[in-house]
């Protein structure tokens, strides 16, 4: 990927997260590796971004943790997304898709259609 992906993987990152727990509960190594396998290694959760994004969203209300024991001494913090969470996915994902098709007119924007955009 290009030198400017991770500018915009940093106004994504709520939004992935988000996506990934709308369709099942997930630890956060769990999403890491699933959002790194769907990306193909282009886009990479850390502990360095995944978790500040995870406590700003929990913050917010639209997930919330659950703690699991898994063998003897291991324990698990799954997340779960809220309704509140599910319906600012649909919003973010919305707004998401109008800035991804303004970007797109303005690339296929030419100066001989100049007339078209400006009657």
């Amino acid at each position: 990927m290009g030198k400017y992906c991770d500018k915009y993987k940093r106004g994504t990152i709520d939004m992935l997260i988000l996506k990934l727990l709308s369709e099942e509960d997930l630890y956060g190594y769990e999403m890491a590796t699933i959002l790194n396998s769907i990306s193909n290694h282009e886009i990479t959760l850390n502990a360095g971004n995944m978790y500040p994004a995870l406590y700003r969203l929990e913050d917010k209300g639209f997930i919330t943790k659950r703690r699991e024991k898994a063998g003897k001494r291991i324990e698990l913090i799954y997340y779960h997304i809220t309704e509140t969470g599910l319906n600012e996915l649909q919003t973010m994902h919305e707004d998401f898709e109008t800035f991804v098709s303004i970007v797109k007119d303005i690339f296929d924007y030419k100066k001989e259609l100049k007339v078209k955009y400006t009657s």
